[in-house]
């Protein structure tokens, strides 16, 4: 029996509302109106991904000293902010203690007397983007304007300027600089009208992405007037990286090898030499360097005021030509060698000090990347979403005290486009599980196909910042199974990320959603065919199963045990494999849903908007997790068999120990080696195989006298399995002419019995989700 290696790889996608932490001035206390000409002063929030806050001038020097703001008044119209221009792009300076020395500052924070044509300690290297003439002026409230709307941004350290050009020329932009164009107000900022974008931004470098701050819409209501307007702060760039752990029962995983490529060619001529960790971009938009970033409103206004991403601000980036990525490097695997596998590779007779062995269980992932950073690399925003793949090799080391090796080559999973989404300022981790099933070859020259379906668990894990979480686990077993549940595995619940809870911190929507993509094609394309029907299952290829029986879980064993099976019940469709496995169906599974109800922030994921082969969304599977049972372990089966040649279902017969007791379920066969010494056995030319028999080998006529002959033979039982010619010399015995007994029966002598079960070349996707309270 072939033994199956199998690599999962689990994407977590940690999304963080702002790559930093609840950050707030140094003085945050509201001032209360005492008349109803109070001036408008400024604090404002930012979040830390280490939840820290980070106040006062360690705040302010992440910004720069400085930022913009623009703000309205008045009554919202339909498709833009309140109409009344109040702050005409106004610059914002930092100065350290000097709250409370102007009536417009409270919190160290002053706008009043600046004047942006003008370069000084408090505007230096800060581009003149506001239409006024001379010094900024003190703005009041008016108390009679029904609401207003504040939206602002920061260059942080790096300089903004009016340039919008990329190059080396002294016109164009430098690595320091970050070209800017001054804020809309007052007019059509929805994306269903004219004029969608508010402001642009010219990166130059990623570096740039990492000192560029936005806001969303800050509305203030009368009741608030004569506080602080506080603004919320969030960082341009998304943050991503990638780690590894595995699950192989008896081995630890070393010598993980990356590609920078993927193509149809044979893993032993791509040849994966990189021991940096790579992501493979879907195309040349995946990892651009530098490129236009437009500010958006996609719902403003009165008109959307139920939409959940209302005043929220979007980026779409234009990437500069030829400035792309094809790949990113999120550089070597930590080095890390724990007592076991020091015990391990001592127990091999090798020298392993330095060597690096991945974790064995999600929270002992080993990641890629400087620690000191958390690991993270930035990467331009990306709210369309390619497709990422990632491909390796690697090696698996017994820990047996074996001295053997298994290579795995050209292991290989595609993150959907669903989830490579990258928002400004989250931060997404793609971790990748290497398990007992795989997509890879273990080598040899044939680099035969099929080689045991590695599976990739992508998980969108938890959200940095507690407002804003997501979680995905992709299982890819060719092809790949991506699983969502929104704050998976949240901070706070009893659960560990392998599992999916029913007590998850949003009670809106527990559901698991699950989508299917093929990855032997390029690019990858998600399936649509959801519900689709194959010729023994006429209801649809997205299946739920309940686990129990005896055999361990995994994917790969739900995979043998659907396509090698000793019973099926014809009436609740349970099925029995024939590794003891028993998978019952499970009705709480909407087979195709076009929307998942709740992505980021709350916003839904609209399944529906494509964007051509490789690059939609598709269909997904919604599966009610309310309904679902705590403590047991289920699996998602999408059946790709194809509906035109089906599958071709085989009975095996498997002999079963002859004594002293029967142990096979159901009724067995059996055949006594008296009947094969007689005439009902037939001897085997050159042939085909022919699954109607069953063969056997046949030694010579044994004699317990030398005076005496005996009729008395050596029988071994052939298997045919896999097999397509026999040698001439074989006997064969019609499965016909066997005899039938009960499972209980007492077994005799010479005699052999068989457990028969069906096997079928149906193609299964599987991902094995176990359910905690």
């Amino acid at each position: 029996m072939k033994k199956l290696f199998f690599l999962a790889a689990v994407a977590t996608m940690t999304l963080a509302s702002c790559m930093n932490d609840e950050f707030v001035g140094a003085e945050n206390s509201p001032t209360v109106a005492n008349t109803e000409t109070d001036a408008i002063n400024f604090g404002f929030k930012m979040q830390n991904a280490t939840r820290a806050d980070i106040r006062g001038k360690a705040a302010a020097d992440l910004l720069g000293s400085n930022f913009y703001v623009t703000g309205t008044k008045g009554t919202e119209q339909d498709y833009y902010p309140t109409p009344t221009v109040v702050f005409d792009n106004y610059l914002v300076h930092y100065g350290v203690n000097t709250a409370g020395t102007t009536e417009s500052n409270t919190a160290n924070w002053e706008y009043v007397g600046i004047d942006q044509a003008v370069p000084t300690p408090a505007n230096y290297d800060r581009v003149k983007l506001s239409s006024i003439n001379g010094a900024q002026t003190i703005k009041y409230w008016d108390y009679s304007a029904a609401q207003y709307d504040f939206f602002g941004f920061s260059t942080g350290v790096k300089k903004a300027v009016t340039k919008t050009t990329f190059g080396t020329a002294s016109s164009d932009l430098q690595d320091d600089e970050i070209g800017v164009t001054a804020m809309l107000y007052g007019e059509d900022l929805d994306v269903e009208t004219s004029v969608p974008t508010a402001y642009t931004f010219y990166i130059p470098t990623l570096n740039g992405l990492d000192n560029t701050y936005i806001t969303d819409i800050t509305e203030v209501a009368p009741t608030a007037y004569g506080n602080e307007v506080t603004l919320r702060f969030k960082n341009l760039g998304s943050k991503i990286r990638v780690a590894l752990y595995e699950t192989v029962p008896g081995y630890s995983v070393k010598d993980v090898k990356f590609y920078t490529a993927d193509a149809a060619d044979l893993p032993g001529d791509l040849g994966a030499t990189e021991t940096d960790a790579y992501l493979i971009g879907a195309n040349n938009l995946s990892f651009p360097t530098k490129g236009t970033v437009e500010v958006r409103f996609e719902h403003v206004g009165n008109q959307n005021q139920t939409k959940q991403d209302y005043d929220i601000a979007s980026a779409q980036v234009t990437p500069v030509a030829d400035t792309y990525l094809k790949y990113k490097n999120f550089e070597a695997l930590t080095a890390q060698l724990n007592g076991k596998e020091r015990d391990e590779v001592k127990a091999n007779g090798t020298a392993e000090d330095g060597k690096v062995f991945l974790g064995r269980t999600l929270p002992q992932a080993t990641f890629a990347g400087d620690k000191d950073d958390e690991f993270y690399k930035t990467v331009f925003p990306n709210t369309l979403g390619y497709p990422v793949t990632l491909r390796v090799d690697y090696t698996l080391v017994p820990i047996d005290g074996a001295r053997e090796t298994i290579v795995v080559e050209g292991a290989k999973a595609v993150v959907p486009s669903t989830y490579t989404r990258w928002l400004p300022n989250y931060a997404y981790t793609y971790i990748f599980k290497i398990s007992d099933n795989t997509n890879g070859w273990t080598g040899g020259t044939s680099h035969p196909a099929g080689l045991f379906p590695i599976t990739f668990d992508a998980v969108v894990a938890e959200s940095i910042d507690a407002t804003a979480e997501q979680t995905t686990i992709t299982t890819v077993a060719t092809p790949t199974i991506t699983t969502y549940q929104q704050y998976h595995a949240y901070t706070g619940v009893s659960t560990t990320p392998d599992e999916y809870s029913k007590n998850v911190k949003n009670p809106k929507d527990r559901d698991i959603y699950v989508q299917v993509m093929d990855n032997t094609v390029s690019p990858a394309v998600l399936y649509t065919d959801l519900n689709g029907k194959t010729p023994t299952n006429l209801t649809n290829r997205s299946l739920l199963y309940a686990i129990s029986g005896t055999a361990p879980i995994s994917e790969a064993t739900v995979m043998d045990a659907l396509q090698n099976q000793t019973s099926v019940d014809p009436g609740t469709g349970e099925i029995t494999g024939r590794n003891g496995m028993i998978l019952t169906p499970d009705a709480n599974i909407d087979a195709e849903v076009d929307e998942i109800v709740n992505g980021v922030d709350d916003n839904p994921i609209d399944l529906t908007e494509g964007l051509g082969a490789g690059k939609g969304y598709g269909k997904a599977a919604k599966i009610d997790i309310s309904a679902l049972t705590a403590g047991t372990t289920y699996a998602y089966v999408y059946d790709y068999t194809s509906a035109a040649g089906g599958k071709v279902v085989k009975e095996i017969y498997q002999p079963i120990a002859t004594t002293p007791t029967v142990t096979a379920v159901g009724e067995m066969k059996y055949i006594s080696t008296t009947t094969l010494d007689g005439i009902s056995a037939e001897t085997v030319a050159d042939e085909a195989v022919d699954h109607d028999y069953i063969y056997f080998s046949k030694t010579n006529k044994t004699t317990v006298d030398p005076a005496i002959p005996s009729y008395s033979y050596t029988y071994s039982f052939v298997s045919v399995d896999g097999k397509t010619t026999l040698p001439a010399g074989l006997i064969k015995v019609a499965k016909s002419s066997l005899a039938t007994t009960a499972s209980d029966a007492i077994a005799a002598a010479n005699t052999f019995y068989f457990a028969v079960y069906k096997r079928n070349d149906g193609e299964y996707a599987v991902k094995v989700i176990k359910i905690v309270a």
